[in-house]
Order: C-alpha cells, then structure tokens, then sequence
C-alpha cells in the first residue's frame, strides 16, 4: 500500500523499493529524515527515528537538554548504553516537589535497581572498561579498535576464561590483539607500558588469551612502524620509503626472520638517514623506537653485509 504524505512515497515493506526494485540498496538520510533507493532515487519512507542529539546547542546546559535518548548503542560500555536508571529529581511531572514519604520510597526503589545491576559480570565489565578507557589515549588508539578489544573481552569473560586471572591483564590483552587485528602499530611492550603490568606478565595473559579464543594472529609487520618511528625523528618521506625498500630487501635475502619487527624498523630508518645524510642519530632512532643503540647496531652489521651497503 502506497500513501501519499507531504508529496512523498511512503511504502509499508521498508526493505522492497516503491518500484519493485528488490535488489536496489536503501540509502539513509540522516539530515533530512529519509530511507531513498539508491537505484531510483524513490523514497522509501520520511520519517527515520534519530537517536543522537539536536544540532544546535550553545552551552553545555543546552546540549543536555536537546538529548533525545543519550548515548548510542557501544559493547565498550559495560551495559551496552542501554541500561535505564531513576532520576534523582524528587519532584512530580508538574514541577511540584513531591512528599517525604515519596522520596524515602524512591530512594529505596534507586537502591534496588542499583543493586539489581551488580552482578558480578557487570562489575567485571565495568572494572574492565575503565582501565580500557584510560589506556586508549595513551595508546592513541581509535574507537573502533576500542570496540573490537570490548567484543573480544565479553567473549572471554562468556568463556569463563578469565577466572584466576587478572582483569587488566585480559582486557590488555584483547586491546593487544584488537590493534594486530586493525593493522594498527603498537607492539606488547608499548601496551605493557601504558597499563603499568609488566612485560612477563602481559605475554603470560596474552598465550592464554589468544589459546582459549582460538585467534589467528599474524606476526607484526616491520614496516608498520616505519612511519611511527621516522615521523618521531623528524626524517624525511624519501629516508622513510628508502628505509621501506630496505626492509623489503632484507624480507627477500631471508634476514628477518627471528628478529623484533621494531629493531629492524629502527635499523633500516638509521641505515637510510646515512644514506640520505639526514642528522638522526643511532641514540635518536634507539629512544623513539625503545630499542636499545646496541642492538640497532648489531642488526646494521648483519643488514649492511648482506645487502652490501656501501655506507
């Protein structure tokens, strides 16, 4: 059935286009409230529900106040963001204050639905969380890693695979294994760092963690830091591609295998700043990198003579 409001096409199956266009896919417009066929450019229906905020807000007063429904829907959030609670406004749908006897019942009733929600998987998701967000800036990590890391702890925590074992050493562990997953360059020691848990501690947590959830995690990448660590030092693109050409070099003499992806990062960046004569130090590359100048000096001997580097 077909009506017409407000000169549009509104058509009752949301899924099936106006025209029959059954494999058309449906596109959102957020902005103007509308589901069109991105086939034929028919709309589908007016009248999308927005969760988020209203746009225009000035202060912050005027932002709480526009919310609709609050927060969106995120597993990083230990109830989902779709948990309810009673406000604390001690006063009736008129304004008006409401009795003692109200508030003293409401008070209970607040107490109840708290306690309702403490189970013990709430508070180890809430306990989880919180270390989670604390080490996302650190890390500088995005929200969507953040996300993958939550759906991996909540899988752990369904396995029971946590029990005798410590909260921020699994939710490290799932952050670790999101950034692998996402491409994103940071290795165990940077995330053993920013948790403050030690290094052993961490990998200990992380066998476990990757055995229970039967995960398939490929090794780092040396070229993945390549970026990170040359940018910290202030090397041109050109010494960062040089360095990249490197690497790939030494990948196809076989000289990479066994070796912390890091160091040979760091190696490669040190032997093309030589070769393009620009001031990064072999102490320089050691302190952004974490690797320590000797090691970096060691690798460069084995690069430089399989790779016959004149420099």
């Amino acid at each position: 059935m077909i009506s017409n409001k407000k000169q549009k096409l509104v058509f009752e199956n949301k899924n099936v286009c106006i025209h029959g266009n059954l494999h058309g896919p449906l596109v959102t417009d957020n902005v103007r409230g509308e589901i069109l066929c991105a086939s034929c450019g028919a709309v589908i229906t007016d009248r999308t529900e927005d969760s988020g905020s209203e746009q225009r807000s000035f202060t912050p007063d005027d932002y709480a106040n526009s919310t609709r429904t609050g927060l969106g829907s995120a597993l990083s959030i230990h109830d989902k963001g779709l948990s309810t609670i009673i406000g604390h406004t001690d006063k009736d749908a008129s304004g008006n204050s409401i009795s003692t006897y109200m508030k003293y019942t409401f008070n209970r009733l607040r107490t109840w639905d708290s306690r309702s929600k403490s189970s013990s998987a709430e508070r180890n998701l809430r306990s989880a969380f919180v270390i989670m967000g604390t080490i996302q800036p650190k890390l500088d990590v995005s929200d969507a890693v953040v996300e993958r890391a939550a759906y991996l702890y909540r899988k752990a925590l369904t396995k029971n695979i946590i029990r005798g074992r410590t909260i921020s050493g699994t939710i490290l562990s799932a952050l670790y294994v999101a950034c692998r997953e996402s491409g994103v360059p940071r290795t165990l020691q940077d995330v053993s760092d920013a948790g403050n848990i030690s290094f052993k501690n961490l990998s200990r947590h992380y066998r476990v963690f990757v055995k229970a959830l039967e995960l398939h995690v490929d090794s780092l990448n040396p070229s993945e830091f390549v970026s990170k660590i040359g940018t910290s030092v202030g090397l041109s693109e050109k010494a960062k591609r040089d360095a990249l050409d490197i690497i790939e070099k030494a990948k196809q003499k076989g000289i990479v295998d066994g070796k912390n992806p890091v160091s040979l990062a760091a190696t490669a960046l040190f032997l093309s700043a030589i070769l393009n004569e620009e001031k990064a130090t072999q102490d320089k590359i050691a302190q952004a990198s974490g690797i320590s100048s000797v090691t970096i000096r060691n690798v460069a001997k084995v690069i430089r003579k399989s790779l016959e580097l004149s420099k």
